[in-house]
């Protein structure tokens, strides 16, 4: 395998392996802090300390996802180019705009809707429970919409390779 062909298949790799982390664990703590009044013995404030905590693990994955699909793709097509003669030219630019989408609904989820869930948990301590689960139920349908468009972004990726 020629240097440049297993560039190509390393790059390809990582963006796989990011993608898979992101994503699955996206969708687990979406599904986690949906059900975090029913998971005993854990206490709701518990799962939502642990989806804090994992925030630099999206946002890592995330950012490595990007990098890897951008350099593997400047790779592999010699550059960057928008053109929109090929049948999956428009799948492409759909999931550059969702994936767009999703980028500033993530950063608006760990800056702004997380935000007060932190500022009502100090300490580990929750001064107004009924404004915390507010916020909590806040945070999970973001976290939902996330994943909506994280699946979208994957079906529209497949069917680019099947057209």
């Amino acid at each position: 395998m020629p240097l440049g062909e297993s560039a190509l298949f390393t790059l390809g790799l990582v963006h796989w392996l990011t993608t898979a982390l992101y994503g699955g664990s996206l969708t687990a703590f979406a599904a986690l802090v949906s059900m975090r009044h029913r998971l005993r013995p854990l206490r709701p404030e518990d799962v939502m300390r642990t989806f804090r905590a994992w925030g630099a693990g999206l946002g890592l994955s995330m950012g490595a996802l990007i990098l890897t699909g951008l350099l593997h793709r400047y790779l592999s097509d010699g550059g960057f180019s928008w053109a929109g003669d090929a049948p999956d030219d428009a799948l492409r630019r759909a999931k550059a705009i969702l994936f767009l989408i999703l980028w500033v609904s993530a950063f608006h989820l760990e800056i702004w809707t997380l935000e007060p869930c932190r500022k009502l948990d100090q300490d580990g301590v929750i001064q107004d429970a009924e404004a915390y689960e507010a916020t909590a139920r806040r945070v999970t349908a973001q976290l939902w919409l996330n994943v909506a468009l994280f699946w979208t972004i994957g079906a529209l990726g497949f069917a680019a390779t099947l057209g």
